[in-house]
C-alpha cells in the first residue's frame, strides 16, 4: 500500500513564501525543505512555551501539516488542504 501522496503536498518554496513573519515575541526559523518553525521562548524551561512547525505533508492527502507544541509536549497536529487555509490557521494561532 502506497502511503505517500507527494502530488498533494504543498510546494515547499510557495509555502515558505506565503507564511507570515513572526509577530512580536515569536521567532521564525526556516529550516529548509519547506519546514518553518515559529517559537515562543520560555526563560523558565529548556522547552519552548509554544512552537508551531509547518511543513508540506507528503504522507497524507493534505497539502500542509501544522504540529503544535506546548512546553515539552505535543498539543496536536492539524492538516490543511491548501496553503491558503494553512496560512490562515497559522496566523490565528500566532495571534491567539
Amino acid at each position: 500500500m502506497d502511503l505517500t501522496h507527494a502530488e498533494t503536498a504543498a510546494d515547499p518554496e510557495r509555502l515558505v513564501a506565503a507564511l507570515p513573519a513572526a509577530p512580536e515575541g515569536w521567532e521564525r526559523d526556516d529550516a529548509g525543505g519547506g519546514i518553518v518553525e515559529y517559537r515562543l521562548p520560555d526563560t523558565e524551561s529548556p522547552c519552548h512555551a509554544a512552537k508551531l512547525t509547518v511543513r508540506p505533508d507528503p504522507l497524507s492527502e493534505a497539502a500542509v501539516r501544522v504540529d503544535r507544541t506546548r512546553g515539552c509536549s505535543s498539543a496536536g497536529t492539524t492538516r490543511h488542504d491548501d496553503v491558503t487555509a494553512a496560512v490562515a490557521a497559522v496566523r490565528a494561532a500566532l495571534d491567539a
